[in-house]
């Protein structure tokens, strides 16, 4: 007679958490973060007191509206990337828990937290269940 270890509960049932996208909401608020503080430096060098300059003279820097250009580009690009986090923090929370017909309800909205096991009570969800949907 041979003895094994009981299947891992996630494993008999196949379960897994809810997909997330946790890497692409990460990059959008670096970005954002990093387009935020490069548009308030363009903007804070626009108005940065300068030697003047004749129109088309030798040696003069670009015009303090140059720099003032770039920096609003630079925070319009923030909120760009901030509103790509915010929309794969939205599509994150979208996913609904659906339990196998065998199991017993649940209430509406519940979600398992991440980790969470099924009791090894429960019966194996059918073939290819998709939890999540």
């Amino acid at each position: 007679m041979s003895w094994s270890a009981p299947p891992d509960p996630r494993v008999f049932h196949g379960y897994s958490d809810a997909p997330s996208h946790s890497i692409l909401v990460t990059v959008g608020w670096c970005l954002s973060g990093g387009f935020v503080l490069l548009g308030f430096l363009g903007l804070f060098m626009m108005g940065a007191p300068s030697d003047p300059c004749a129109p088309d003279g030798v040696g003069c820097g670009p015009e303090p509206t140059t720099f003032g250009a770039v920096g609003v580009g630079f925070l319009v690009a923030a909120v760009v990337a901030a509103g790509w986090s915010l929309f794969w923090q939205a599509r994150d929370r979208r996913y609904r828990f659906q339990p196998p017909p065998n199991w017993p309800a649940v209430e509406l909205g519940w979600r398992p937290p991440r980790g969470w096991t099924p009791p090894p009570t429960f019966p194996q969800a059918p073939e290819g269940w998709n939890f999540w949907r």
